[in-house]
């Protein structure tokens, strides 16, 4: 077989894997039980690989406060000499086989959503999400408010959830993505209806689970009120399906694509865990008070791009013509968007129908030939982070070519002798 027959064949592969994947929801349980390697003086955070005094302000903030949280250490003061002299193991979500939505600032007693693909024996997990924000507060109160999150999340939410779900698992999780779409949402930034159908699926088993009352009605109010809570699941599963495809000799296609607020990293099936980064970019939105502007604001930053990397959120925009308010655009543009996503993709994923084209399915295998050869780079919907702490508006933005580019030229490197 000729070099462009073996990468036609490997991709293939990749493509059937993703398709093949059962990712079914089996637990929530905190990390240090079920992340492999995860450790007490371990704090993970969203993106590639960074040094902590190279973050960006709400991530760098954040894993302080995790060490402080766990108890490591009693000031900030002492948190950061720690992080400094080693004694904290700072990394990735990725390499722990997790994600971490915004910040992704994950430590040991944080509460994940556990997801288990049987078809390919791969695991996902997902942090929880706090919640949606009560305003943006200064940075000791932020900081407070958010360890109190944290401490909710890991002495009610997560137990709860855990024996709820635990009672009714394995949960399916694809024909909730699928409904979802069905429903209007994207599975990135609106993920309204995926909630919807994630409560109407647990009330059941929540019920009859949960024998206090008042932690039952703190648990449901929480699901009610905090629309993003699918996204979690929907990570968790996107990691294990694209965990599947990692590692096939000759694939150009992408198994990872995360940022943190500095870079955005991306990781190739034929190339291993080796990670490709560039600057990541600015992101075009809408910001949730006439307060803030693009001074405010972080770079992109968050692994929630899981999602375009199984071809949901951007793959699938045209989904949920509603997020079109975030960057003044038009059913039109979704449309053109995930057109210009099927030239840079294997393939198309049909259990992931986009109703409003016709149920085309989503646009799934990113092929970084294709998008160094047609200029095009993903379209990830994302939200915004204030460059303090905390969500701030919601839009687009595009992945930064030179990681594609650099990806393409290290497979040259390692398969053009062959």
């Amino acid at each position: 077989m000729t070099l462009p027959q073996k990468i036609a064949a490997a991709n293939a592969q990749a493509l059937s894997r993703l398709v093949a994947a059962r990712p079914v929801w089996v637990d929530v349980q905190p990390a240090i039980d079920v992340l492999p390697g995860m450790t007490r003086a371990t704090v993970l955070h969203a993106g590639p690989p960074i040094a902590w005094q190279d973050m960006c302000g709400p991530q760098k903030m954040g894993v302080v406060q995790a060490v402080l949280h766990e108890g490591l250490a009693e000031t900030e003061d002492e948190a950061q000499r720690m992080i400094l002299q080693g004694q904290v193991v700072v990394a990735p979500c990725h390499d722990y086989g997790a994600v971490g939505g915004m910040a992704g600032i994950t430590s040991a007693s944080s509460p994940m959503a556990v997801v288990h693909d049987p078809v390919h024996d791969r695991y996902g997990y997902s942090q929880l999400f706090q919640g949606p924000a009560s305003g943006l507060l200064n940075r000791d109160e932020y900081n407070q408010e958010a360890r109190k999150r944290w401490r909710w999340l890991e002495t009610v939410l997560g137990p709860v959830l855990g024996t709820a779900i635990r009672s009714i698992a394995p949960i399916p999780v694809k024909p909730m993505i699928a409904r979802a779409l069905e429903m209007g949402d994207e599975c990135h930034n609106r993920n309204s209806a995926g909630s919807g159908v994630i409560l109407n699926a647990l009330a059941l088993a929540l019920y009859d689970t949960c024998t206090d009352r008042a932690l039952l009605q703190e648990t449901l109010d929480y699901l009610k009120v905090n629309e993003q809570f699918s996204l979690c699941l929907s990570m968790a599963a996107g990691k294990a399906m694209a965990d599947a495809i990692k590692g096939i000799e000759y694939s150009t296609v992408v198994s990872a694509m995360c940022r943190n607020g500095v870079d955005f990293g991306i990781k190739v099936s034929g190339l291993g865990e080796q990670w490709f980064t560039a600057p990541a970019n600015r992101i075009e939105g809408l910001y949730f008070s006439s307060e803030w502007s693009d001074a405010d604001a972080v770079p992109d930053i968050g692994d929630s791009s899981i999602m375009e990397t199984i071809g949901l959120g951007g793959h699938a925009q045209a989904a949920a013509p509603v997020l079109q308010q975030f960057v003044n655009g038009s059913f039109a543009r979704a449309v053109s968007t995930v057109h210009n996503m099927q030239l840079i993709t294997v393939g198309q994923m049909m259990e992931f129908k986009i109703p409003t084209m016709d149920f085309i399915g989503a646009p799934a295998g990113i092929d970084i030939r294709k998008v160094v050869q047609h200029g095009l780079t993903p379209v990830i919907d994302t939200a915004i982070a204030h460059c303090k702490g905390g969500v701030i508006g919601a839009g687009q933005t595009q992945a930064p070519t030179g990681c594609f580019v650099a990806a393409l030229r290290a497979f040259g490197q390692a398969y053009q002798q062959g």
